[in-house]
This record gives C-alpha cells, structure tokens and sequence, in this order.
C-alpha cells in the first residue's frame, strides 16, 4: 500500500505534516482528507465548555511531561487541574497493592478516592447468563457495576487501574457520564 491509497483507513503517517508543517494543513496524500465530515465534527465538540475544560487540563498536564513523568504523578496533577474533589478506581482485584497506593497519593492531595474492585457483587457467569464461562477465573469480573456505582457516586474523574483486556471496553462502555460541573 502506498501513501496515496486513500481506501485505507490508517493515519499512520512517517511525515505527520498535518502538525508538523509550517501551514498546518492537511497533504493531499493523507487518508484524513476522506474523512473530513468527522474532523470537522469533531473541531465542533471541542468546543463544548466541558471539553474545552478537560482538554485545555490534558495539554498542560501534557506539556509539563515531555515524556518523563510517571503517569501518577500525571494522573494527580491532571485531577488537581480539573479541581477535581472526587475521583474513582475501577480496579482489578489483583491489584490491590498499587489500589491502596493510588488511594492513599490522591487523599494526600486533599481529593475523596471511591474504589471499585472487579468482582464486586459477586456476580457469577451463570446469573450473567453465561454458565459456559464459569470455570474462567475473571468471569467473575463486574465491569458494569464497577462503571455504575462510580455514576452513583458521581465521581468527577474515573481512572481504570489494570482492568482485564475487554473488561475495561465493558466499563469504558458503561462509563459514558463525565460530569465535570
């Protein structure tokens, strides 16, 4: 496939002229130029109060990085631009070690942690539905509740501490409330 392949859906460009020019357009050759409907809805979102809010915090959190701080201290600092007073983990059980460590930096910085380990509820494959699944350890995950009573207890700033691969989309999923008020 080459660069002028505009039926390939991939933005994975080695010139990426599309920041890196001087006119900060995009070349004739980039497959974005088939999407253009999107972009520009997306240029409007972005321009909604909440998300200039959020995405204003993620560039300076980003800009203070350049790569070398711990995602922590990044997550931290993230929360405290946001003025975040309420944060929740949606946690895997097994991480229980670095839960409690996330739990006790963000108190430290005067934020309230709601923690939501995976199997909450215990809720087996067969009440799911789903008794094929029984004998798999992390069927008893419970990423849809873990989403919920974050909700409920309207966390301002959700992070995913080490869910499994397709329980975070299942909680990502679910998670569509980001209240930020």
């Amino acid at each position: 496939m080459s660069l002028n392949d505009s039926k390939v859906a991939e933005c994975i460009c080695p010139k990426q002229d599309c920041w890196r020019s001087g006119d900060k357009k995009m070349p004739s050759y980039c497959v974005a130029n088939t999407y253009l409907e999107e972009i520009e809805a997306a240029k409007r979102e972005y321009r909604k109060d909440e998300n200039i809010r959020l995405y204003s915090a993620a560039c300076e959190v980003g800009a203070v990085n350049d790569g070398f701080r711990p995602r922590i201290e990044e997550a931290l600092h993230f929360a405290k631009q946001l003025n975040c007073t309420r944060v929740g983990l949606a946690a895997c059980a097994a991480f229980e070690n670095e839960t409690r460590i996330l739990k006790s930096l963000f108190r430290k910085e005067g934020i309230q942690v709601f923690c939501t380990n995976c199997p909450i509820g215990g809720v087996t494959a067969e009440e799911r539905g789903l008794p094929q699944l029984a004998e798999y350890i992390n069927s008893a995950c419970n990423p849809i509740a873990q989403a919920k009573i974050l909700n409920r207890e309207r966390t301002e700033l959700n992070f995913i501490v080490g869910l499994c691969m397709g329980h975070d989309m299942v909680y990502v999923k679910i998670q569509t409330r980001f209240d930020m008020q």
